[in-house]
């Protein structure tokens, strides 16, 4: 099959980028014909199937069976269909990467992920639907978005069978689930229950835990030996600093007689969670997860986590955090004692992006008991829509050594809308040794922070003046060249060439989303170094404009907004037939007046630009 390419329509979707491809099908992001947000598209590879193939069986059995669930941690299904001779499934777009991308993560997140995965197929097995082919590659793992933390997604039910189930879409003697984590019963053709999907799960979380997989083999005999026969290798012995405990829970878990394993996926999970909290060594209560349990956890600097994938995503959820948890232990409030005042190391601006969620935190100089902490949190919702939270937080206390600062619980200053903004309680903020801050929250995770002077710095001395009057916007240079800026825009250097207007050559300019085909606002900052000689008006509408003013909450004064005097700005939608610019100035004696923001959104108006992007947009 001739693979879709960006821009391509099928079923009203339109191609954005491939995502990758599987056994089944290649999997598309893919814009939704009606409503405003990303669909991840999986379509049928094989040009010769017709509907009574076992392929096409497969592929629909997939969207009838995962279209009955609602579970956070199940990928949803939302349509399918047939067009231009091609099947196509609809789900729910995932911005990151699967589990079998992973590699060194911390033992905790291995366990979360396991947790997570383990009460979806519970839920899965509570619908009478057995997954087999549970598997790295087969879990999603979700960036931290909206103020919620990353999260595992169980997917791809291409395989899966209902309990009581007797049509066999396997050929005889054929195993479809990936050999080294399917179960005894399913490589010995006997009939798998629950328990079949929890040994895959063991097998799963073993690899998350070590890199390494609970048995080897190099063929079809050799995997049938090694889960009937085999035993698997002891996690302790794979990684020493694991507990011996674990051994116990993997071994029940990879029992050859089902019976013989935990009730369910859950019990499982939280079991070897148990177990890598009970070691002696360890002291500090635990967060209980799932079921209420009271566990042992390592102080922070015993803790043995390996360094963990920062990976690049889409969250079904509507909190933003303002605040966290004590890294240092009980979750109470910081004791206020002293009269202790903020390091110098950490006043100032410092950001953060995660997916399409931005972070900024201001640290004010204070003393014990002063409101020092004000956090602003902007992302886009699942729908689409944008929220916008503010957090205002005290000094709790000062610790010796200067490299922290305990925070007291936050209050929510702004949100909009009211239920995406949740303020939470005392969090420590750390001086990290490379000169960022890291803050754990229990919604968000750990987010580690940059401070404002530190993204200009990245940019370098030709376009530092654009980044350190815009640091939320474009974001840090990577190496690669690129930025993740304001709500996950990628943004880059391009100075203007022949092909843009003369007058602007010469400037330097910073584009976010120039290459996006996913609909998002596209902006582009012009440094002229000083407030341009020539009006905007003149320079990028030879003189054929109109301008309006605006007003902006990050602005002394008025922002002027310049566009095509063609231009309904109420009515004129952007196309690639005519692209429909809105040039945005700052008042005269603003030192941000030497620059121009340019802005186009593809199948939005200029009032559109206004009030929905513009208006939220930080400008400072």
């Amino acid at each position: 099959m001739t693979e879709l390419r960006p821009g391509e329509v099928i079923a009203g979707y339109v191609v954005a980028r491939r995502i990758g491809a599987g056994g089944s099908g290649v999997v598309y992001a893919a814009r939704h014909p009606r409503l405003p947000r990303l669909t991840a598209l999986k379509v049928l590879k094989r040009d010769d199937v017709t509907r009574a193939d076992e392929v096409w069986k497969r592929f629909e059995r997939e969207a009838d069976i995962a279209a009955h669930f609602d579970h956070p941690n199940i990928v949803q299904v939302y349509d399918r269909g047939i067009e231009q001779e091609r099947f196509w499934i609809s789900m729910q777009y995932i911005e990151g990467t699967d589990a079998a991308e992973l590699r060194g993560i911390s033992p905790d997140r291995a366990l979360r992920i396991a947790e997570e995965i383990g009460g979806a197929l519970d839920y899965a097995h509570g619908k009478g639907v057995l997954h087999r082919d549970v598997k790295p590659s087969n879990i999603l793992i979700a960036d931290s978005d909206s103020g919620r933390p990353e999260r595992a997604l169980l997917t791809d039910f291409g395989i899966a069978r209902l309990r009581d189930e007797t049509t066999d879409l396997t050929h005889p003697g054929r195993i479809s689930a990936t050999f080294a984590f399917a179960s005894p019963e399913q490589v010995s053709g006997q009939p798998a229950a629950p328990a079949s999907d929890q040994y895959s799960l063991a097998c799963t979380l073993f690899v998350l835990l070590t890199d390494q997989r609970p048995f080897t083999a190099d063929n079809l005999l050799g995997w049938v030996h090694a889960h009937t026969r085999g035993k698997p290798l002891r996690v302790s012995a794979v990684r020493p600093d694991l507990p011996a405990a674990l051994d116990t829970v993997f071994a029940r878990a990879l029992a050859k007689d089902p019976d013989d394993r935990y009730p369910s996926c859950l019990e499982f999970a939280e079991a070897a969670t148990a177990a890598y909290y009970s070691d002696p060594e360890l002291a500090v209560t635990a967060p209980a997860r799932g079921a209420a349990m009271v566990r042992a956890r390592k102080p922070l600097a015993r803790r043995l986590f390996r360094k963990p994938v920062v990976l690049p995503v889409l969250a079904a959820v509507v909190l933003a955090t303002g605040a966290a948890v004590l890294l240092s232990s009980t979750g109470s409030e910081p004791k206020v004692t002293g009269n202790g005042s903020v390091p110098d190391e950490f006043v100032g601006t410092w950001l953060a992006t995660e997916g399409q969620t931005n972070y900024r935190l201001i640290v004010q100089q204070g003393r014990t008991g002063d409101s020092i902490l004000q956090n602003r949190v902007d992302g886009v919702l699942p729908n689409g829509a944008p929220f916008h939270c503010e957090f205002a937080a005290p000094l709790g206390q000062v610790p010796s050594g200067g490299d922290r600062l305990l925070i007291g619980t936050s209050e929510i200053v702004t949100g909009e809308p009211a239920n995406a903004c949740r303020a939470n309680g005392p969090t420590t903020l750390t001086l990290l040794s490379d000169g960022r801050v890291s803050r754990k929250t229990d919604v968000s995770g750990l987010i580690t922070y940059t401070s404002a002077d530190q993204v200009a710095r990245s940019w370098g001395s030709e376009y530092a003046a654009i980044a350190q009057a815009f640091p939320s916007l474009v974001g840090q240079l990577a190496t690669n060249g690129s930025a993740v800026g304001w709500q996950g825009a990628n943004c880059l250097e391009r100075d203007p060439g022949p092909e843009d207007a003369a007058p602007t050559r010469g400037a330097h300019r910073v584009m976010c989303n120039a290459q996006d085909s996913t609909g998002q606002v596209r902006f582009e900052f012009f440094d002229f170094g000083t407030r341009p000689a020539q009006s905007v008006g003149t320079l990028f509408f030879g003189g054929n404009s109109r301008a309006v003013r605006a007003s902006h909450q990050d602005v002394a004064g008025e922002l002027t907004v310049t566009t095509d005097k063609s231009v309904d700005p109420a009515a004129t939608t952007d196309t690639e037939a005519r692209h429909v610019l809105a040039a945005v100035t700052f008042p005269d004696g603003d030192p941000r007046s030497r620059f121009v923001l340019v802005l186009r959104w593809p199948g939005h108006t200029v009032d559109n630009e206004l009030s929905d992007w513009l208006s939220r947009a930080p400008l400072k």
